[in-house]
């Protein structure tokens, strides 16, 4: 069959919505029955709550909590879903952050001693629970994307091309019918020889800071340069994200031997917005946007899920 007119897969891709929850960006995972690290979560709220109550006079005593209290802030799991810890947020400091200080002990106590005004009588008062816990491990699981997209394209690239390999090395790539290598998850050095083998010019990643793609993809004469995305909404971050990933298509690569392709792949509810939109509308130029550089550059392809399924699907054919 062979690969389509690039309109086909963006009009399949509207056809065929993307699901308001996805397998992938599942996170399900329970700490709550990890029984040591329990214990752990019980014991620092006893020793917070005895911190707070010492006086002044007993500055021994909680130097030797402040003390135990650092063992168990800097070194445990999971210990950032902790109600302590989840207030830090209002003074304005993460626990990735937090950790990468070198003066993280004497900032620990001035953390302490907010929270011993601000929340601790509060949270005594209401009663802890460590169904607390679970919920701001949960409330977190949008961060734990990382490389959950590209791992959703990898195995659609291996369940409808059974032979697909991810290659290391450029000889590797240039002899596999299907291969596939990752420039923004370690192979950045791999990426730089394959823009030199093939002349490559990747003005893309010249305007934007020097972003590698998130995927390398050869199907026979094929080969795509690939920017993936999950969007759920729009606002701050995001909007950047839709930008680029538009602005990803409206490049273009002249190769003798090779068909070299740029693709845009969004998953996530954002997309669905393409398909119900008003005129005028923020969606109704992104739409627009999106069919222009599809006309102007006819190699290249912007898809969702279902539609990337289609492609790969017809190129094994």
């Amino acid at each position: 069959m062979g690969l389509k007119h690039n309109k086909y897969y963006w009009n399949y891709s509207l056809r065929n919505p993307e699901s308001a929850t996805d397998f992938y960006y599942t996170f399900d995972k329970i700490i709550i029955t990890d029984e040591n690290f329990i214990r752990k979560v019980e014991r620092l709220r006893d020793l917070i709550t005895t911190y707070c109550v010492l006086s002044n006079r007993n500055l021994k005593n909680k130097l030797e909590i402040l003390d135990e209290i650092c063992g168990i802030v800097f070194n445990e799991k999971n210990i950032q879903y902790s109600e302590f810890i989840a207030f830090w947020k209002v003074v304005d400091i993460s626990y990735s952050s937090f950790m990468k200080l070198s003066d993280r002990k004497s900032i620990l106590k001035e953390l302490l001693d907010k929270y011993c005004i601000k929340r601790r009588n509060l949270y005594e008062k209401l009663g802890y629970s460590n169904t607390t816990v679970q919920a701001l491990y949960d409330s977190g699981s949008s961060r734990k994307k990382g490389m959950v997209g590209i791992r959703k394209l990898i195995d659609i690239i291996k369940k409808k091309a059974a032979n697909a390999k991810h290659t290391s090395r450029m000889s590797e790539f240039e002899k596999c019918t299907v291969a596939y290598f990752l420039p923004d998850k370690g192979d950045k050095e791999l990426f730089n020889e394959f823009r030199k083998t093939y002349n490559i010019k990747y003005i893309f990643g010249k305007d934007h800071q020097g972003k590698e793609p998130d995927m390398i993809l050869k199907i026979g004469k094929h080969i795509f340069i690939i920017e993936a995305k999950h969007i759920k909404e729009s606002g701050g971050a995001q909007d950047k994200q839709i930008v680029e990933t538009i602005e990803f298509i409206r490049h273009s690569e002249k190769n003798k031997k090779f068909s070299i392709h740029y693709l845009s792949f969004m998953d996530g509810i954002y997309f669905n917005n393409f398909i119900h939109y008003s005129e005028n509308s923020k969606i109704d130029e992104q739409k627009k946007s999106i069919e222009k550089y599809l006309s102007e550059n006819r190699r290249n392809f912007f898809v969702n899920t279902a539609g990337f399924m289609e492609l790969i699907e017809n190129l094994k054919k």
